[in-house]
C-alpha cells in the first residue's frame, strides 16, 4: 500500500514521547523509518512478523497468550482502541501494568480486527491503524 505524506505522518507518532539524545535503534523502528522514506507500509511486514514484543496486559500470563491484553484509547482520538507494545521491556518501564511476550506474527494473526497497535520506543513510537493491520494481514508471506 503506497502512502502519501499525510498518511505516512499518521502512522508515525514520535511526537507522543519525549525524545532522548541517543535512542537505541531496533529492527522494527528501522523498518518503519524505511517504510516512511519509501512511502510503502508493506516494508514494515517482515520486521513486524519477526518481532518479539512486550505487550501491556491486564494480568500476567504465558507467552503468546492473547487473553486479557490491556486496551487503551487510540492516540488518534477516533474512538478506537489499541494495544501498546515494545521490542524492549525496559521501554515500557513506566507502565505499571504487567507485560506479556507476543510475537508480531501472533498479533497479526490473533488480534481482533477492531484493535490498533501502538509501538513504543524510548524516543517516540509508531502506530498501526486497523486499516494498516488489515492491509498487512492480506499480504503474502
Amino acid at each position: 500500500m503506497r502512502m502519501n505524506r499525510r498518511e505516512a505522518a499518521a502512522f508515525s507518532l514520535a511526537t507522543l514521547f519525549a525524545p532522548l539524545v541517543h535512542a537505541e535503534q531496533s529492527p522494527l523502528k528501522t523498518a518503519f523509518e524505511t517504510a516512511r522514506k519509501a512511502g510503502n507500509i508493506d516494508l514494515v511486514l517482515p520486521a513486524l512478523r519477526a518481532a518479539q514484543l512486550h505487550v501491556v496486559a491486564g494480568s500476567p500470563g504465558e507467552p503468546e497468550d492473547m487473553n486479557d491484553l490491556f486496551y487503551t484509547p487510540s492516540p488518534k482520538k477516533n474512538g478506537r482502541m489499541c494495544i501498546t507494545v515494545s521490542e524492549r521491556e525496559q521501554w515500557l518501564a513506566s507502565v505499571a501494568w504487567p507485560k506479556r511476550r507476543l510475537s508480531g506474527e501472533a498479533i497479526l494473526r490473533h488480534l481482533p480486527a477492531v484493535f490498533e497497535v501502538l509501538i513504543v520506543y524510548p524516543d517516540g513510537g509508531d502506530f498501526l491503524s486497523r486499516e494498516s493491520l488489515q492491509w498487512l494481514r492480506g499480504l503474502p508471506r
